[in-house]
């Protein structure tokens, strides 16, 4: 089973777990373009709960925020990440609900999206929408960087633990269709940040599709490197990112998309103004190519792991 199958068994456990939920999308009733909703569309005591939406984002983001506000918890499966994009308006719309009732109403709704390059899709999948979403008053961003954990964060996420408010789960495109040994997720709540790897040279902050080459990139260049996947971009963690910039007082943050205004400019700024006694060297930034970039050459957009393990190893060597 890969994450693609196993999301799909998920989101039938979670519309069987709560009578509220329904999925919404362009083609949930023929099991979406990536099949996360084929399973609940295959069950007949389901299908009803299966809205399919025209393509028009922000009438989708206003359409499951009304049913989220009548009682509802949609579920929104987006085909790209850029759909949020242009639907930006009827997603910042929900996401006041709670400062404009006095929190008296709020919209739960879930948006999963894929993003990232691995579908041939072009700058379409280079355009990191988390810096942007990112942005938005009260909507929590969740990204998805280890393919083991993407059924628990759909979960978590599903279950609006810490907040009930507008959340976005992306999921990138490379993980997808990653196989997993096991599909059941972990009981353990999703942590805002997780250290996925524990060393004592350097710290290095990523997230979504910049966990993998990361990891591979401490791996092959034998790197003695802390890595902490954030898992929650918006809002951050703000202590706990702090806390762990000042464990090894060199700092590198990886990440897809453009250098130019993206989330770790916000997370450098963050340790510059908090944690800067602590540091022994410059931040360091290691971010994809500037586009634009043509369908084929799409992995442009996010940094390889040869050139991750050349800058982590000169920023670990004193």
């Amino acid at each position: 089973m890969n994450v693609n199958e196993a999301m799909s068994q998920a989101l039938v456990e979670l519309l069987r777990d709560d009578p509220r939920r329904v999925l919404l999308g362009e083609d949930v009733t023929t099991g979406g373009m990536l099949g996360w909703s084929k399973a609940a569309a295959e069950d007949p005591e389901l299908r009803a709960r299966l809205v399919a939406m025209p393509l028009l984002p922000t009438t989708m983001a206003a359409h499951a925020g009304g049913l989220a506000l009548a009682g509802l918890r949609p579920i929104v499966l987006l085909s790209s990440a850029f759909a949020l994009v242009e639907g930006l308006a009827g997603l910042r719309e929900i996401g006041l609900s709670a400062s404009r009732s006095a929190g008296e109403r709020t919209a739960p709704v879930l948006f999963v999206a894929p993003c990232g390059p691995g579908y041939g899709l072009g700058d379409d999948a280079n355009e990191a929408p988390e810096a942007l979403l990112s942005r938005l008053v009260g909507v929590r961003v969740f990204s998805v960087g280890d393919a083991g954990e993407a059924v628990r964060r759909l979960v978590d996420a599903a279950a609006f633990g810490e907040a009930e408010e507008p959340t976005v789960l992306l999921v990138p495109r490379l993980v997808l269709s990653t196989a997993l040994d096991d599909a059941s997720p972990s009981a353990e709540p999703t942590e805002a940040i997780r250290r996925v790897r524990h060393g004592r040279a350097i710290t290095v902050f990523t997230w979504g599709e910049g966990l993998g080459p990361v990891l591979a990139a401490c791996d092959d260049g034998e790197i003695d490197a802390t890595v902490v996947d954030i898992a929650r971009l918006s809002p951050l963690d703000r202590p706990a990112i702090i806390e762990a910039a000042r464990d090894t007082g060199r700092i590198a943050i990886v990440h897809a998309g453009a250098r130019d205004h993206g989330l770790g400019a916000e997370i450098a700024a963050l340790v510059a103004a908090e944690a800067i006694h602590y540091l022994d060297a410059p931040i360091l930034r290691v971010c994809g190519e500037d586009g634009p970039h043509a369908p084929c050459d799409e992995l442009l957009g996010l940094p390889g792991h040869d050139r991750i393990a050349a800058a982590l190893h000169e920023l670990a060597t004193p």
